[in-house]
Parts: C-alpha cells; sequence; structure tokens
C-alpha cells in the first residue's frame, strides 16, 4: 500500500475543483461519490476493490475512472479534526476521546526527526491499559512497531540489536563525543547498534526497573546516539564487557497498573487513565459480543471497515510525505498563554510546555497536505493547530503537572477532597466507604495503601500521619484546598466565606480549611476537638475565644504545606476590604478534655 501511496504523491496539490465536480467522501458505511449535485452510494471497499465496479460507477458518473482516483485522493488529504480522528477510532477504542487522541498523535509523530513523547497508561485492572496502544498501533505500518510483553535490561539490546563494525557508524553520524581517537581508529572494534528512529514501543507491562533506569537517558532526548556499556557471561563462566549504541528517538509507550513514585520517570511521560465508567463499560461489552460471538465476521467487518481502512492510507501518505519537521513560528505566543495560567513555574515545567508543543505538532502533522511547506521536509503549523493542542493539552494538565495519572487525581478530587473538607483527616476505612459510594466498586486496602495515597503523597496533595487518639491508625490530610479561608468580619462574626480566586490556593500546598460552618465559640461551643481558620481583625482576635476555652499561640511549624503547630500564620491586608489582617489558626479543646498541648 505505502508504494501505492507513493506513486501517487504527485498529486499532492490536487483540489477538488480540478476533479471536474466530482467529489468523493469515505463514510462507516462506504464511499460516497457526487457528481452534478447528485449522490451516489454508498459502496464498500470490496466494490472499489472490483474493476468492473468501477467502469460501471464511472458510466454512471459520466466521468473517466482515473477521475474516481482523483476524487479519492482529494478526500484522503482534506482537513480533519480531532473530533473526526476520534470517532474513526471509536470503531475498536470507546470513549477514552483524550487518552486516544494523545496516543495516536504521538505514534503518528515517530517518524519526525525529534519532536517524539512517551506515554504510560496507569489504571487500575481489565480498564484497556494495553488494549488502547495496541489497537492504535494497528493504523502504523508493522515496520513502525515493536511490541514487548517483558524484557530485561540486557534482552532489550540483544533481541533488537545487530553486530556492526564501530567504523561503519562512525562514517555516517558523528560519533567522536561517545569514542576516543583509538577507538574510532580499531578496525577490528564491533559494537551492537540498536536503531530506534522512527519506531514505536509498546511495553505491555512494566519493564524491568534496571531498563527503566538505562532508558532515561532516551526518554528525555538526551542525545540522539546513546552509549552504553553492558557486561555479558562467557562459555567458560568469566564476564565480557560489550558496546551498545542507540540510535534515535522513538515513540515509547507503557500500560503499567502501579503508578511510579519517581520523578525521573513521571516527569517524562505522558500519564493517562483509560475510562471506567458505565458508559465505556456498555460499549465495550456490545464490542466485545460482537467479537467473541462471531470471530469470523467481525474480523472480516475489522478488516474492511472503510473510514479504519481511509485513516491507515492517510497514514501512509503521511509517511510517504517525508514530513520531518514541524515548525511553529508563534511559539512566543503560546509560551505567554501558557505562563498566564501558571504564575508559579516548577522545574517540571520544562518537560510539560514542550509536550504542548510537540501535541501542537502532531495536529499539523496530521493534516500535513493541508499546511505550507516552506521546504521538503516541513511544514508550518496553524492557528488551528495551536487551539486543538490546548484544548487536547488542558484536559490533562491537572493531573500530569502534578506527575499523577488522571485515576489518581480522579479520586483524589472526589473521595478524598469531599470527606477531609467536612471532617479534617479521614481513615483508610472512610476513604475506602466513600470510594464505594461514588463508584460503586470495591477498592483494595492493599491498592489504596501501597499506590493511591504514596502517589499523592509524592505530589504533596496529602499527608499521612497517626491518629493522636489511636496511634495505630493513620489519618489521611487533604495539604491543598479551595477556597483556603474563611473570613469573619470585624463586626458580624457569621460573614460568608470569601469564594474569590485571591482566596484559593494556586500551584502551591496551602493551609487546610477543615470546619467551614462559622460558630460561635461562647454561645455554639464545639463538642469535641476542633482547628478552624479564621481571618480576623488583629486587634480582636483575643475576643474569638470564650472565657471558658482554652487557647494556645505556636509559630508556625510547616511541613509538606500542612500546618504541625498551630497560632499566627502571618499579618496582612485583606484583599476583600483592604483592613490590615491576620490570619490566625486556634486550636480549641473544652475545658474538661484531656487533649494536652505538644
Amino acid at each position: 500500500m505505502l508504494e501505492e501511496v507513493r506513486s501517487n504523491s504527485v498529486e499532492s496539490h490536487e483540489s477538488e475543483d480540478s476533479v471536474l465536480g466530482l467529489r468523493a467522501t469515505c463514510t462507516e458505511d462506504g464511499w460516497i461519490f457526487e457528481a452534478n449535485g447528485k449522490p451516489v452510494g454508498p459502496f464498500s471497499l470490496k466494490e472499489m476493490d472490483n474493476l468492473e465496479s468501477n467502469s460501471a460507477l464511472a458510466a454512471q458518473l459520466e466521468v473517466e475512472q482515473k477521475e474516481i482516483l482523483k476524487a479519492k485522493l482529494v478526500d484522503y488529504r482534506r482537513e480533519i479534526g480531532i473530533a473526526e480522528l476520534n470517532s474513526i477510532l471509536a470503531s475498536t477504542v470507546k470513549c477514552d476521546e483524550t487518552a486516544k487522541a494523545v496516543t495516536f498523535l504521538g505514534m503518528l509523530l515517530s517518524q519526525t526527526e525529534a519532536d517524539q513523547y512517551n506515554i504510560a497508561f496507569q489504571a487500575e485492572s481489565s480498564t484497556g491499559k494495553s488494549y488502547i496502544p495496541l489497537e492504535l498501533v494497528e493504523y502504523f505500518p508493522s515496520e513502525m512497531k515493536r511490541i514487548y510483553a517483558g524484557a530485561s535490561p540486557t534482552s532489550f539490546f540483544h533481541q533488537i540489536g545487530r553486530w556492526v563494525r564501530l567504523n561503519e557508524i562512525a562514517g555516517n553520524n558523528d560519533i567522536r563525543a561517545l569514542f576516543d581517537s583509538n577507538e574510532l581508529s580499531d578496525e577490528k572494534r564491533h559494537v551492537i547498534l540498536v536503531d530506534l528512529e522512527n519506531k514505536i514501543l509498546i511495553f505491555m507491562d512494566q519493564p524491568h526497573w534496571m531498563l527503566m533506569e538505562k532508558l532515561r537517558p532516551l526518554l528525555s532526548h538526551d542525545m540522539k546516539m546513546l552509549r552504553y556499556d553492558i557486561t555479558d557471561k562467557t562459555g567458560r563462566g568469566g564476564l565480557r564487557t560489550k558496546t551498545v549504541i542507540i540510535r534515535g528517538y522513538p515513540t515509547v509507550v507503557f500500560a503499567v497498573a502501579k503508578p511510579t513514585q519517581e520523578d525521573q520517570e513521571r516527569t517524562r511521560l505522558w500519564l493517562l487513565s483509560p475510562e471506567a465508567g458505565q458508559e465505556k463499560i456498555t460499549e465495550s461489552l456490545r464490542l466485545l459480543g460482537a467479537r467473541i460471538g462471531d470471530r469470523e465476521a467481525f474480523k472480516e467487518w475489522f478488516q474492511n471497515h472503510p473510514a479504519r481502512r481511509w485513516l491507515i492510507t492517510r497514514v501512509c501518505m503521511i509517511r510517504a510525505s517525508g514530513i520531518r519537521n514541524v515548525v511553529i513560528p508563534q511559539w512566543e505566543k503560546i509560551l505567554e498563554r501558557f505562563m498566564k495560567e501558571r504564575p508559579h513555574l516548577t522545574p517540571r515545567t520544562q518537560r510539560d510546555f514542550p509536550r504542548l508543543l510537540c501535541l501542537i505538532k502532531g495536529i499539523a502533522l496530521l493534516n500535513c497536505f493541508k499546511r505550507t511547506q516552506p521546504t521538503r521536509e516541513s511544514i508550518i503549523a496553524y492557528d488551528s493547530d495551536i487551539e486543538a493542542g490546548f484544548a487536547l493539552y488542558e484536559a490533562l494538565a491537572s493531573s500530569n503537572e502534578l506527575g499523577l495519572s488522571p485515576e489518581t487525581y480522579r479520586i483524589y478530587e472526589e473521595v478524598i477532597t469531599p470527606l477531609c473538607k467536612v471532617a479534617g483527616g479521614v481513615s483508610r476505612k472512610d476513604l475506602i466507604k466513600q470510594y464505594w459510594q461514588v463508584y460503586h466498586r470495591p477498592l483494595a486496602d492493599d491498592r489504596l495503601r501501597r499506590q493511591i495515597l504514596p502517589a499523592l503523597e509524592s505530589a504533596g496533595l496529602i499527608t499521612q500521619e497517626a491518629n493522636p487518639n489511636d496511634r495505630r491508625e493513620m489519618r489521611v490530610y487533604c495539604t491543598v484546598s479551595s477556597p483556603i479561608s474563611q473570613a469573619l468580619d470585624e463586626k458580624d462574626a457569621d460573614s460568608k466565606t470569601l469564594e474569590s480566586q485571591e482566596y484559593r490556593g494556586k500551584n502551591s500546598a496551602v493551609l487546610q480549611l477543615i470546619n467551614r460552618t462559622p460558630f460561635d465559640v461562647k454561645t455554639n461551643p464545639p463538642q469535641t476537638s476542633t482547628t478552624t481558620k479564621f481571618s480576623v481583625n488583629l486587634h480582636d482576635h483575643k475576643d474569638i475565644c470564650g472565657h471558658c476555652w482554652k487557647t494556645r499561640h505556636y509559630d508556625v511549624l510547616e511541613t509538606n504545606g500542612r500546618v504541625k503547630r498551630l497560632g499566627k500564620v502571618g499579618e496582612g491586608t485583606c484583599q476583600d476590604c483592604g483592613e490590615r489582617r491576620a490570619e490566625i489558626m486556634i486550636h480549641i479543646f473544652p475545658v474538661e478534655s484531656s487533649g494536652t498541648w505538644q
């Protein structure tokens, strides 16, 4: 098919007007042709492959057969958006609109010079972590993809590497930074060359941790030529050293169940999670019923699906175009827009922003036939590509910029945060009960304790501390909340909570508002120990506490953004009324309470 596409690539700038008024459109039902305002079709792929049918179609449309081919080429090259792309991919991948679009674009970028990115699917079992990349890679030529069920640190190099002379590699590549002059002059020196340029690597399970460490320079695109020295056992029980050279940047996809707490991996990857909602599961069951119920019929439908074949042919045409680079002239405006939403930048932003640019490039490459081509191997991204890239990026930014998978961040927002707003610290048992109420399926204590909570804790969203009343129980506290403060007006102690943006935590850990309900400690004292954050006038802060309550003020000591000792937080000017105020954390115990001050 690729050779056929190359033979027809000379029609690269064919327009619809030049096809004598004939228009072709590929739909899920087949090809539809329209001439002189009269539609004809749809025609299945089998009918289109039949020469006699094409002759009859040309006669019916009163055109030559070559005009039908030209009209089809124009349709292959038309503008396509993310929504239409997802509708084609939905033939076998239901829902997961953002995840499958980001994955497909990443695979498409594998043909570029250096714009590939890496993806990790992290979610609970049976959600489709490996299914999505395996289905999407079927749209790409077989010579581009390599699929691994597992690999050890050395087998990965031996399996796909080939034994070549070092001077052969030096003739076509600049490797003087990897080898000294003596090594380069040695004509007998052999190395293992692993050529990963323009490849798509899919790991169906988490690779060996030592292999992940070895792949870090490759995943971060440190150098296009990487040297590794490994050791192998000899037949006599000794060891010998081998040199491995990895050439090129591949698109790498990992399908893992356990979230990693290593920043060195999390910052190098897009973290995606398949959906697990009722709509997706229902659609997936229908697809499974058709696949398993009649495998032969499903295989025939799968292979002859018109929209799938259309996209496969388009991918081959994009690859045959030879585009290796996408130019974004307005990158400064993109950076300005990116930073406007993120006033507080972190070191990992240096890896997040390039991923946004790569998304924009992937969308432009998908529509390379409609983009300006300053050179034979490059195109220019348009404003529509930028808008579509931002839409995809923002759908994943909240979780990925924290180094969390969408599934883990969703659990934090829908399960943990609501409980902490009401009760402050919560136990793991309470979280498991809340998870059942929200998702209507059980959550294993081991998964919560070993995977979800450590991931959130490493992102700085929660802390875990022993229950002061029962040291055997660990309680979970949120470190970031929104809004973060509750205002008590000078004249009205029951004033409403401020909801404005200046009272919201943004890009930093803030003090947790545990009790959001105002109360008068004189007339309606709490029955148990409580912690409340107030914003009050400096000269009135002593009047908050009643004569029968104990209050002690301490200097604040913060650990991971959560207050360990309670007391005066600081002074400042209220952004609501302009008066000088101080934020006070007061720990209130009943007189008869057995609580003691630390």
